[in-house]
């Protein structure tokens, strides 16, 4: 898996087994009851938490501003020894979450009464899981036909009726950037015009669709067909109609379901790394060119954003930029 667990880095004490599962359930209340140098130490141990396996009681202490001994205090009023058996039972704290989150269910990751740092770091393995999904649907043939029909595009229009869009928009920032031009069209109708004249120039058509049978997108992915327009699919695995119109299809982890589910992590997630991929592909087809520009124009809109802007008396009051 490209995301591991950190499972295997720490073990359960001996002797934690029935206090250490309620460790930061703990740590939270008291941090809320507390203040003044308890307060801060419980701040630092709640925001350096997965760090805690190299961190001394000496040295929080000299971050708080405290002295060790009221550190090794501070862990005696939560029920520890000291420090170092509170050190243990978070590791093994967060060693439990993250282990025993294989298979999340992208469709509810989290349950009711799950505590935020148990939710925490359960997305954040629900992430993974979907990263490592993703990237092994990818194979050489497909990504390299779609690089080479994006990039070869004088123009891409981006379609969908869901959320990916949002992301299609950080697709299009990003290929703005190395001078590759890119619309999103989040109107159907409109689309359908678009797709309709596409074959007169060189422009592709990207479809976003987790389920590839959106009547309204398949419309659109038949008439740039017709028209003779390159179409390139971001949609689920295990075929459908718009995976079959497309010339190419990059598939999205595909273990969601569309009507029960609690926020469409798994399409995002895939889509966005899609996009982010093709991105840095097309951008490493000519690295140092794409590079030298983009550093260039950032630079010389920063310089632009310097430069004294001309001005127009208003009244009998200062002069005031004038406005582009």
């Amino acid at each position: 898996m490209l995301c591991s667990s950190p499972a295997a880095t720490f073990q359960l004490p001996s002797g934690a087994r029935g206090e250490w599962s309620v460790v930061l359930r703990e740590l939270m209340h008291m941090r809320a009851s507390s203040d003044g140098a308890e307060r801060a130490i419980a701040d630092y141990l709640i925001a350096h938490r997965s760090q805690l396996g190299v961190l001394s009681a000496r040295g929080i202490a000299a971050e708080v501003h405290v002295a060790p001994s009221t550190v090794v205090r501070f862990c005696q009023r939560l029920g520890f020894d000291g420090y170092a058996s509170f050190r243990a039972a978070v590791q093994a704290e967060l060693s439990y979450l993250i282990s025993h989150f294989d298979e999340i269910d992208p469709n509810y990751p989290f349950d009711f009464g799950d505590q935020r740092l148990v939710i925490a770091p359960k997305i954040g393995f629900l992430y993974c899981e979907i990263v490592d999904d993703t990237l092994g649907l990818i194979d050489d043939d497909s990504i390299d036909r779609a690089v080479g029909i994006l990039g070869d595009a004088a123009e891409i229009l981006v379609c969908s009726t869901g959320v990916e869009l949002e992301f299609a928009q950080g697709f299009k920032n990003k290929m703005l950037k190395i001078g590759c031009v890119v619309t999103i069209e989040p109107r159907v109708s409109s689309a359908f015009f678009w797709a309709s004249h596409a074959g007169s120039g060189d422009v592709c058509v990207v479809f976003l669709s987790y389920s590839g049978e959106s009547e309204r997108l398949l419309r659109v992915a038949r008439r740039a067909r017709e028209s003779r327009a390159p179409v390139v699919a971001i949609t689920s695995f295990g075929g459908n109609s718009l995976s079959e119109i497309a010339d190419v299809a990059l598939y999205a982890s595909s273990r969601e379901r569309l009507e029960r589910n609690i926020g469409h992590f798994a399409m995002n997630i895939s889509t966005a790394l899609l996009l982010d991929i093709v991105y840095a592909c097309i951008f490493n087809q000519d690295h140092f060119v794409n590079y030298q520009s983009r550093v260039e124009t950032a630079l010389a809109y920063e310089a632009s954003k310097g430069a004294a802007s001309p001005a127009r008396p208003v009244g009998n009051g200062p002069l005031l930029p004038i406005e582009d």
